[in-house]
């Protein structure tokens, strides 16, 4: 893993987001050695990498007379402001003023805020936080290091990243949103969730089935049943996902948030196919399936009120909405958000105990 390590100032934003925590905000393709002018976390920056192939990230604004920086280029390592000239160097430190010459100092209020990034698992990862004397990893699945290919297809959708995490942890919907994709046979019965969460994540445990008229598992049941198996999804924070298709086949999506109207999708699909031709022909079909599927979910979430869950505040839950509870709760307590217990797994376990 690659970590560049910047002293990032403290940064206002639009928008509730935990702190102290990676965030992916690029997959590497997409960076190069020119610059890129993209919205990231309610914030416009610009992304760019020094010869040596390291990522560097500032806000877009030239602090002399707020030009996009992105427009610029790179010389010997710098970003240079297309405007009048002025040098940044990965750091974000302002290095030379061309109107001043050569020989004159630059005042240290001409730097520009700097983002610490680390480059890992094919993404640019961004620290949202105050700087560390150490930083932790990034948050990242570990089934998925070693041994797979995976393809990635990215939308970005008019939606608050509150509701495209909780969609993706909602296990009631699948018979009525996607009846004709992955939720054919009409299994509106939902067995748990069995969930289990603490600072790192959610990992959710759910069978499906055919309403017959049977009772519900009892949690002790449920927590039986999900010992020692692979959880059926697992979210880690701040945004990403997996979704455990079989040994063979993982989904995974980073959640990006780019500002209070809007979400990034990086939607991968991982296997174990590496025959060239047929694995290149596998992606295709399987990706162009996962989108279809994705865009179900798009014509409900893009019509939920409020369009920030954390002011839904209206909201009555039930039993198989156990994960996005946790979701809520932890994600409320990280951002000082009022009573984290109002509604809790236990008050709605009413058919489970």
């Amino acid at each position: 893993m690659n970590s560049i390590q910047f002293c990032t100032k403290a940064l206002s934003s639009t928008m509730a987001l935990m702190r102290d925590l990676w965030y992916p905000v690029l997959e590497s393709v997409e960076l190069t050695h020119k610059p890129l002018g993209i919205e990231r976390l309610g914030q416009r920056m610009v992304f760019w990498r020094t010869e040596d192939g390291q990522p560097h990230a500032q806000i877009e604004r030239c602090p002399h007379l707020g030009a996009a920086l992105s427009a610029g280029h790179i010389i010997s390592d710098r970003l240079v402001c297309p405007f009048h000239g002025f040098e940044f160097d990965g750091s974000g430190a302002c290095v030379h003023i061309p109107a001043n010459g050569k020989e004159s100092t630059v005042p240290k209020g001409m730097s520009a805020t700097s983002f610490t990034l680390s480059e890992t698992h094919g993404f640019i990862w961004l620290w949202w936080g105050d700087a560390q004397d150490e930083y932790p990893g990034v948050p990242f699945f570990s089934i998925l290091e070693t041994g797979w290919k995976y393809h990635t297809n990215i939308v970005e959708w008019p939606v608050h990243y509150t509701r495209a995490i909780e969609n993706q942890l909602d296990v009631a919907h699948l018979p009525f949103v996607h009846a004709n994709t992955i939720g054919t046979g009409g299994k509106s019965f939902v067995d748990g969730p069995y969930v289990e969460a603490d600072q790192q994540g959610i990992r959710v445990w759910v069978t499906n089935h055919q309403d017959h008229g049977q009772p519900h598992l009892a949690r002790q049941e449920l927590a039986k049943e999900a010992d020692g198996k692979e959880p059926s999804l697992s979210f880690q924070f701040p945004g990403t996902w997996l979704l455990n298709i079989s040994s063979d086949l993982k989904n995974f999506i980073a959640f990006v948030p780019v500002n209070n109207q809007s979400t990034r999708y990086y939607l991968r699909l991982y296997h174990h196919v590496h025959i060239p031709i047929i694995s290149m022909l596998f992606e295709k079909v399987m990706g162009l399936s996962n989108l279809f599927i994705l865009n179900q979910d798009k014509r409900v979430i893009l019509k939920q009120t409020p369009t920030n869950s954390l002011d839904a505040n209206q909201d009555r839950f039930i039993c198989a909405d156990r994960a996005i509870i946790e979701y809520r709760r932890h994600l409320k307590k990280s951002l000082k958000l009022g009573d984290t217990s109002e509604h809790t797994v236990t008050d709605l376990d009413i058919s489970n105990k």
